[in-house]
């Protein structure tokens, strides 16, 4: 595909937070169908240079990638030849160890220019200079710090990252003789209002007028037209592989005449499944399928568990998970964040797939000595932005609470119940939470000080021992714990 009958030097395809999505699931993108546009495009002399692009969230989210750990994913992005990569937050769930051998699988390169090991044993690299055509172009990477606290502290031990604007200025410095013609950013930063402006891919953009192009990701968004911000031109392209971008350019022609264009699975119907990578997938699926199709309960009812919804409200999933988790620790009450959630189950037969899909993340559950005060705070931190979305957002279980969204965030909280009795903030009590959230993820920096007092299972390792064993009978119905009252 081309936008005209311009000849461009540079063509560039950038995919971001696909959380595992290969196959084509909900209207998104199948990789057969985009290896075959890839290739059409790569065999066209009139695109130039193809570069393909990730921006991250990449190796974990659906039990294709899930089952191995990402190594599935990775055997599909050397097959579709891959060019650049960065690191999103979720991927280091497994661990950066784990994500290093990941790496050392790849046949593309992955940069993280505000990444620092400590112990200085990765092949990740800051940045990579190549030549085309006489013209110096500089690919650099970057994550967002948010990465502290939306993976587990286990999974970044000795790691540390720097300030976005921080990183680009000492690069832009360092490589201020080296006659760069166009520099590249693929960041993992995005431009939602939850993220400190510092952290975003769009201040970047106004702060370093230099970078030519930021290939983002993180918040999820969907640029659908040509972005120009302060000179650089922005893209990104949602989640899930529901979109592509392809931006086209000419190196001596100025930026308002370069091509972008959001592609979806539709724009791609007129393209072949692609054989050899079908049979990669079909290979992979093969040996998972014998467990993770096991049927383990019936729904009259769909199970809401959406991103949209979970972030701000209850929902029957939402109860039903955290339900789950109280039944397993027999623990006064639990506290989950809804960002944990991520799609909803169908009504119908429920298989252990369907419930890898639902909750991706591989969090696992500890019980906590937590003070009322701090539990106080936590639930503060999750009711921060209600009605708005957050990932942040508390679900709970064996407690009420009211709170008041018009006051101001922290200061929402008025009444607090477990087991039908006002908390007092000076007792402890026995709360269970996701290991994630205990060492602070999502900002609930207070449940830090609790002491921990038994360790369980995964969460969806939780659910699916709940639904195997404990016979429900899921309705559209909540029962509110969370009560917002305006007063």
């Amino acid at each position: 595909m081309i936008f005209d009958n311009t000849n461009y030097d540079l063509t560039f395809v950038h995919l971001n937070d696909i959380h595992g999505r290969v196959n084509g699931e909900n209207n998104s993108i199948s990789f057969p169908k985009l290896f075959t546009f890839l290739e059409s495009l790569r065999n066209n002399k009139k695109n130039g240079k193809v570069f393909l692009i990730d921006s991250g969230d990449t190796l974990h989210g659906t039990p294709f990638a899930n089952f191995s750990k990402g190594e599935s994913i990775i055997t599909l992005f050397n097959a579709l030849k891959f060019d650049y990569v960065t690191i999103g937050n979720h991927d280091f769930n497994y661990g950066f160890n784990h994500l290093k051998s990941l790496i050392n699988l790849q046949t593309y390169k992955t940069l993280a220019l505000n990444l620092i090991d400590k112990n200085n044993n990765t092949n990740i690299l800051p940045y990579d200079i190549v030549t085309f055509n006489k013209f110096n172009i500089c690919f650099f990477g970057l994550l967002t710090p948010e990465t502290y606290y939306k993976t587990n502290s286990k999974n970044i031990i000795n790691l540390e990252f720097i300030n976005p604007e921080e990183s680009v200025k000492n690069l832009l410095n360092n490589l201020e003789n080296k006659n760069i013609d166009l520099f590249v950013g693929i960041t993992h930063l995005g431009c939602d209002k939850s993220t400190k402006t510092i952290n975003q891919s769009f201040n970047l953009a106004n702060a370093f007028p230099k970078i030519d192009i930021i290939f983002d990701g993180h918040s999820h968004t969907e640029i659908k037209e040509k972005c120009i911000v302060n000179n650089t031109l922005v893209s990104q392209t949602g989640s899930y592989n529901k979109n592509i971008a392809i931006i086209q350019l000419k190196l001596n022609d100025k930026k308002s005449k370069w091509k972008y264009k959001l592609i979806n699975s539709n724009d791609l119907d007129n393209y072949e499944n692609n054989l050899y990578i079908e049979n990669i997938i079909t290979n992979i699926q093969n040996t998972q399928n014998s467990i993770s199709k096991t049927t383990i309960a019936y729904s009259k009812f769909t199970l809401i568990g959406d991103r949209e919804s979970v972030r701000c409200k209850e929902t029957n999933l939402t109860q039903l998970i955290t339900d789950a988790i109280l039944w397993k620790t027999n623990s006064d009450a639990v506290l989950i964040n809804g960002g944990s959630i991520r799609e909803s189950i169908s009504q119908g037969y429920i298989t252990i797939e369907d419930i890898f899909k639902s909750i991706p993340f591989n969090n696992h559950i500890v019980t906590k000595k937590i003070k009322g005060s701090n539990l106080k705070e936590a639930l503060e931190n999750g009711l921060k932005a209600f009605p708005e979305p957050l990932g942040a957002m508390a679900q709970v279980s064996g407690m009420r609470v009211v709170f008041n969204p018009n006051n101001p965030p922290y200061k929402r909280v008025s009444e607090i119940y477990i087991k039908n009795n006002p908390i007092i903030l000076d007792n402890y009590y026995n709360i269970a939470v996701t290991d994630f959230m205990s060492s602070g993820g999502e900002e609930y920096t207070s449940l830090i000080q609790g002491e921990n007092i038994n360790y369980y299972s995964s969460v969806e390792d939780i659910v699916i021992d709940y639904l195997k064993n404990i016979k429900i009978e899921i309705s559209p119905q909540i029962d509110s714990r969370l009560i917002h009252k305006i007063y």
